[in-house]
């Protein structure tokens, strides 16, 4: 027994790369499989990408040999990235896309200030809402009715998600108006976000056919389900509190501007070698 518990012990880190390798694979097969939006060209390579770093981790060289298969990979994974546009400049337009809806539901509630009386309506929601938000109670929203209730907690997960980035994207638009298109820092993150937002309910919708219909690996499913909720909220909860109020976060940003003129102007390192080779 002891001997078990001890080879258990050492097995873990290794159980923790399959478990991350699998889910990603995952992911990027259940979204590789709808619409191809942008979204989806993101995070499939994404997905992809780092699965297959887990799998060299896993394989050592023989991760580069042809005989597993895992040489053809490695080798189709480099062009994924770029195929369809660059995705970090993807990832921007995808960011600016939610933005610009979210700006003109807020354009619409400036209006109806203009004439308070005949968009009452309008004003009374978007009020209700303030109070629920300020009161931490959300939007009300809730997914319970179209999933199974054994992925309620990955279904609340999904919607605390989706009220933090509504939350921030709005707060980010009333403070930078149109100048929104020149925060790229921000804008990186809530696409970040949106992203795996957009993964979450995805796997949440697989899960939910599989546990519905009763497939032989719906359990599974779930676990996978569940793994990548907890991982992928935990995320975007880190990245709105960043764009929330951290102060350490915005100096980062501007040191990143600051290194990257200087690298631009010099045209190379700035620093030099400490030994002075």
């Amino acid at each position: 027994m002891a001997s078990q518990e001890h080879e258990s012990k050492q097995l873990e880190p290794m159980s923790e790369k399959y478990g991350f390798w699998e889910m990603r694979l995952s992911i990027s097969f259940c979204i590789f499989r709808g619409k191809a939006g942008t979204m989806t060209m993101c995070k499939s390579p994404w997905a992809r990408e780092t699965g297959r770093s887990v799998c060299i981790q896993i394989m050592g060289g023989m991760g580069f040999m042809k005989e597993p298969g895992g040489e053809c990979v490695l080798r189709d994974l480099r062009i994924f990235r770029i195929f369809e546009g660059t995705d970090d400049i993807l990832q921007l337009f995808v960011a600016l896309q939610g933005c610009m809806d979210k700006g003109k539901e807020i354009s619409r509630i400036g209006n109806a200030l203009k004439n308070p009386f005949g968009k009452a309506s309008i004003l009374l929601g978007e009020a209700g809402k303030q109070l629920r938000r300020r009161a931490g109670l959300g939007s009300g929203l809730s997914l319970s009715a179209v999933i199974p209730p054994e992925l309620n907690r990955s279904g609340e997960l999904t919607v605390e998600a989706l009220e933090q980035l509504a939350a921030v994207v709005e707060a980010k638009l009333i403070k930078h108006k149109k100048g929104i298109v020149n925060e790229q820092f921000v804008l990186q993150r809530l696409a970040d976000s949106a992203t795996d937002l957009y993964a979450m309910v995805v796997v949440l919708s697989r899960a939910s056919r599989s546990l519905s219909e009763g497939h032989p690996t719906a359990q599974h499913e779930k676990m996978l389900c569940d793994s990548w909720c907890i991982e992928a909220a935990a995320r975007v909860r880190e990245n709105m509190a960043t764009l929330q109020s951290d102060p350490q976060q915005q100096e980062l940003f501007r040191n990143f501007k600051s290194i990257s003129k200087a690298l631009v102007e010099r045209g190379g390192m700035v620093t030099s070698n400490p030994l002075g080779f």
